[in-house]
């Protein structure tokens, strides 16, 4: 009885924190992703390779599919989470999840820039987004792909962020 009483206290307590941040990420993204400086241009393949694995990734949430999506997350950005064992998951299925809910279309615009991952210098791509609910109003979000061990992964994902707010 203590031990679940101690988990819907942590569980209570991250949830407040998570709906007072202006915007929920991994950890990592605030502090140890950046994008490179000056107009550094992705490679017109790597856009793609890694756009196409960032369309995955949204897709996986757009169908509300979390468990697809956290196989998908960068295990160095798994590492780096320090809020216990269930944030992760928490952040999916509590804030990632229903952001992507009445998904209707795409921005066609997207803004792809070179990142990387300040802690072990892992290098991906950073793309802007944004894309309109069913209401017609429109989200943006900053999702960053990072090739590690050979495979491409989710570095993170920021809700409510604009390409001016990662530079």
């Amino acid at each position: 009885m203590r031990k679940r009483r101690t988990f819907l206290l942590s569980l209570a307590t991250s949830l407040v924190v998570a709906v007072v941040m202006q915007s929920v990420s991994l950890r990592s993204a605030q502090a140890d992703f950046g994008a490179d400086s000056g107009k550094a241009e992705v490679p017109a393949a790597m856009a793609e390779e890694y756009g196409a694995f960032a369309d995955k990734a949204v897709e996986t949430l757009e169908k509300g599919d979390g468990k697809a999506f956290r196989a998908m997350l960068s295990p160095g950005t798994i590492r780096m989470e320090q809020r216990g064992k269930g944030a992760i998951d928490m952040i999916i299925y509590e804030r990632f999840i229903p952001f992507f809910e009445g998904f209707a279309k795409q921005h066609l615009e997207d803004q792809p820039f070179p990142t990387y991952r300040r802690i072990d210098d892992v290098k991906g791509v950073g793309f802007a987004r944004s894309f309109y609910v069913s209401d017609g109003s429109e989200r943006f979000y900053v999702i960053f792909i990072l090739k590690e061990d050979g495979r491409l992964t989710v570095g993170n994902l920021m809700l409510d962020k604009k390409l001016a707010d990662v530079r």
